[in-house]
């Protein structure tokens, strides 16, 4: 069984010898000329200007090692270097993990926890990560977050199994945390290559549609809550952190301000951003300062319907088909917020009162 990952191994052969390590995906040609896939002697060890390659391990004819910088080192610690480098894919071997790339993956997570933790969402991505070279094209990142306490069914191999079958292309996986991964998609593959400027459906409505997709196909295939957020397509290889740290926004905010549904876009949350900005104390106060809207908010079926008529751009017929109601009890339902409140939300000004006083109150209300 394999104890720790490459990226472990390599940090473990830096503090063994002194000098610099790192994991590197090799191109076909690469591999091919400096361990010579195919032949007996493509999981030796080879020396190459200065460095000491260990193979880890190959997949189509592309080699994943080791390297370590050798100038210094003594013949017992390069023989040390090897039989530990050797030892780890030996075992990686025996486990299959190379099948999915998973070393890789977790590789560049354990980067970009890093980064993150450190607030820098503008780095890019270093030389010494393996995957760099698939992330230098147009990509549409995914966030999947699980509240499943217990779920062993949903390991790495079996959600890249159920990716790959939807997106019926490359994908990456990423797993950032426990139940928390990432999921990059080539946006060809949203598109279907066609970039053609009056297409009907705007990137946003297709981004949309695919989340819906895929949460529907991991809701149907595990059992328990999965929230998603998606982003715009971005390079990752210089924009990944910084669509990570939005996507983990929002997820937050979808969990704070949209109660009840799963699947949560950066664009539909301007406003509840602005007021998760606010500090608490000052949140309360701009409640008070609002007005009382306390018996309305508080109440379940009139709050659902202030959402969905916002939601349906604050049109009667739209909101009373969403709910499922016929549209002169809808009417009813507004103006007995009129007469509660004072406020007529079929006018802009105090639509966008009730609005704020509505966002105010499901943050404040959390706390």
């Amino acid at each position: 069984m394999v104890t720790m990952d490459s990226e472990a191994l390599r940090q473990k052969l830096e503090q063994l010898t002194g000098k610099r390590a790192g994991i590197k995906q090799l191109g076909r040609q690469h591999s091919a000329s400096l361990f010579g896939v195919g032949t007996e002697e493509q999981e030796q060890p080879v020396t190459h200007d200065g460095y000491l390659w260990v193979p880890l391990y190959e997949n189509e004819g592309r080699i994943t090692a080791v390297w370590v910088e050798m100038e210094g080192l003594t013949g017992l610690e390069l023989q040390l270097v090897n039989y530990a480098a050797r030892n780890y894919a030996i075992a990686l071997k025996a486990t299959g993990l190379k099948e999915e790339g998973e070393v890789e993956a977790r590789q560049l997570s354990g980067w970009l926890n890093s980064q993150l933790e450190q607030e820098k969402n503008d780095a890019e991505i270093p030389d010494d990560m393996t995957l760099k070279g698939r992330l230098f094209g147009d990509m549409v990142p995914f966030l999947l977050v699980s509240e499943n306490v217990h779920n062993p069914q949903l390991t790495y191999r079996s959600l890249m199994k159920l990716l790959r079958n939807y997106f019926e292309n490359e994908i990456l996986l990423i797993p950032l945390q426990e139940k928390e991964w990432l999921i990059l998609a080539r946006k060809e593959l949203l598109t279907g290559g066609d970039d053609k400027e009056d297409e009907e459906e705007s990137e946003d409505e297709l981004l949309a549609q695919t989340s819906m997709g895929l949460h529907e196909l991991i809701a149907s295939e595990w059992v328990g809550v999965f929230h998603l957020a998606v982003a715009p397509a971005i390079i990752p290889v210089k924009g990944l952190t910084g669509s990570v740290a939005l996507l983990r926004e929002t997820i937050v905010l979808g969990r704070i301000f949209q109660v009840g549904e799963y699947i949560h876009l950066p664009w539909e949350l301007h406003m509840e951003r602005l007021i998760n900005s606010i500090p608490d104390e000052r949140r309360r106060q701009l409640l008070g300062q609002i007005g009382d809207y306390s018996s309305v908010l508080a109440d379940k079926e009139m709050l659902l319907t202030l959402e969905t008529f916002f939601e349906m751009d604050c049109n009667v017929s739209e909101t009373a088909k969403k709910l499922y109601i016929h549209r002169n009890t809808l009417l009813y339902r507004l103006d007995k917020i009129k007469q509660e409140t004072g406020a007529d939300v079929r006018s802009f000004g105090d639509a966008a009162i009730v609005k704020l006083a509505m966002l105010l109150y499901k943050v404040t209300k959390r706390k």
